[in-house]
This record gives C-alpha cells, sequence and structure tokens, in this order.
C-alpha cells in the first residue's frame, strides 16, 4: 500500500494559520533554508515521515491533519507516520520488520497475536483498539485495490 502523503495544501494553511513565513517554519525544524518547506507545500515532495509529527507540532496541529487519510479511521501505515518513523523502523521485542510490513500493506491472513498488536501500540505511542482499526482499515484498502485491479 502506498506510504500516507503529506499535504501540501494542509501545511501550508497550517503554516499561515500559525503566522509563520517558510523561513520561520525551516528554523524551527532547523533546515537550512525554505526551499524544502515550499516544496513540500507545493506538493513536489514529501517529506520523510520523521518530519510530520514535528511539522504538527510546530504549527500546533495534529499529525493526522497534515495527512491525506481519514484522521478518524486511519490506515497502520498513518500511524508510522504520524509516528515518525519509517517502516524500517518499527520493530520491538517479538515485532519484527516483516511482520510489521505484512500488516501495514494489509495482506489478508489470520488476526496477529496480541504481543505484535501491543508492541505495535507502544512503539506507535497509541492505545491496542487505535492498532486493531489500523489494521483492519489497512485489510479493508488492501482489499479494495486488489479488487479493481483484478
Amino acid at each position: 500500500m502506498a506510504r500516507p502523503l503529506l499535504r501540501g495544501d494542509r501545511l501550508l494553511a497550517a503554516r499561515k494559520a500559525a503566522g509563520m513565513t517558510p523561513e520561520d517554519l525551516a528554523l524551527a525544524l532547523d533546515l537550512s533554508g525554505p526551499r524544502r518547506i515550499r516544496v513540500w507545500e507545493a506538493g513536489l515532495e514529501h517529506p520523510r515521515p520523521r518530519f510530520v509529527p514535528r511539522l504538527a507540532a510546530v504549527l500546533g496541529v495534529g499529525p493526522f491533519h497534515l495527512l491525506d487519510v481519514d484522521p478518524d479511521d486511519p490506515p497502520l501505515a498513518a500511524l508510522r507516520v504520524a509516528a515518525g518513523l519509517a517502516t524500517n523502523e518499527v520493530s520491538a521485542p517479538g515485532l519484527s520488520v516483516m511482520t510489521y510490513v505484512r500488516l501495514e500493506d494489509g495482506r489478508p491472513g489470520a488476526d496477529p497475536p496480541a504481543r505484535v498488536i501491543t508492541a505495535i501500540a507502544q512503539v506507535f505511542g497509541v492505545d491496542v483498539a487505535r492498532v486493531e482499526a489500523a489494521i483492519r482499515r489497512s485489510r479493508s484498502d488492501h482489499a479494495a485495490l486488489t479488487s479493481s485491479s483484478g
């Protein structure tokens, strides 16, 4: 599944609502200049996941507000991006990166064991119910994508 992307229009609106210039935001994020901010706002590039929670915190919005997902029903990938993590950074005791990737992709299969869901919740800093719902959404998105392409 595709990674949830930052919406440039929402970033621009949040920056303006916060009364910040691209220069101000770049400075707050320790970037070398405002070019990257402008490129993100134009939708020409998307920031690495590590920038999403930092952008949200500086602008006083939630990370989901900046992403192209339903904040009330995000897929697992959106929880990861909102936590500022790349896929290869999602691991914990009892949770391999490959197990996580299969879940994020929404591949059908048996429900993951409670220990795996708990580990993901701890890595992302969210509750178990949020992870369970995100796995269901990821599987639903995967099923919709595969049925429409076949």
